[in-house]
């Protein structure tokens, strides 16, 4: 690692948080570019990287990550699921909400997918949680649920939802049930939306 990585706080680190260690450079953007091409730092998108001797395979912060590259933003869907473990299985796309447009990054690092909402959907359920490297943003568990509703599970009865999520999906059906139905309706009453009014419905069922 370059020594003047050493003085970045974080394992990703932003072009503008590059530009004061940076100051004596006559060209700081050809130092970067440099840097990108030696190794030392890997670019997710233009102006964002991650210190590449900072991260391994189990210790990559996915979720600080996908917060700042793509923002605003809170982790949802199928990785929130899987980070409550109401999903079991591991996920391989970082999936998240996006208040400003759909997008995705494909990256040395993985997929990063961002889904639009409108902002009045946007602003309710979300959670700060965090780990070793600091804070993030996610949906809590019934906000990722009725993201996912209403983004990939439209046009479903409550009980062909049920098979879609149990069986195609493999949501756990214990991890449905101990959900909060006072927040999925709250939440609910905010998206306005039929996939999220069945899926409080089939919730119903359980």
């Amino acid at each position: 690692m370059h020594p003047i990585l050493r003085f970045a706080k974080t394992a990703y680190i932003e072009t503008h948080h590059l530009m004061p260690l940076l100051a004596d450079y006559a060209n700081p953007y050809d130092f970067i570019t440099r840097l990108v091409k030696n190794g030392d730092l890997i670019r997710l998108k233009n102006g964002f990287f991650v210190i590449a001797e900072r991260i391994d395979d189990n210790r990559v912060p996915y979720e600080q990550i996908a917060n700042l590259l793509h923002g605003p933003s809170y982790l949802s869907l199928e990785w929130a699921l899987s980070y409550y473990g109401i999903i079991p299985e591991g996920v391989y796309v970082v999936t998240s909400i996006s208040s400003i447009k759909s997008v995705s990054f494909q990256t040395p690092l993985g997929t990063f997918d961002y889904h639009y909402l409108s902002h009045p959907r946007y602003v309710v359920g979300i959670d700060q949680s965090q780990n070793e490297e600091g804070n993030f943003l996610i949906a809590a568990p019934e906000k990722a649920l009725a993201d996912l509703v209403y983004i990939k599970c439209k046009g479903l009865g409550p009980k062909e939802l049920l098979v879609d999520l149990c069986e195609a999906r493999r949501i756990d059906e214990d991890s449905l049930r101990q959900l909060d139905k006072r927040l999925l309706l709250e939440i609910s009453e905010c998206y306005r939306s039929k996939p999220v009014t069945t899926l409080v419905q089939t919730l119903g069922l359980l």
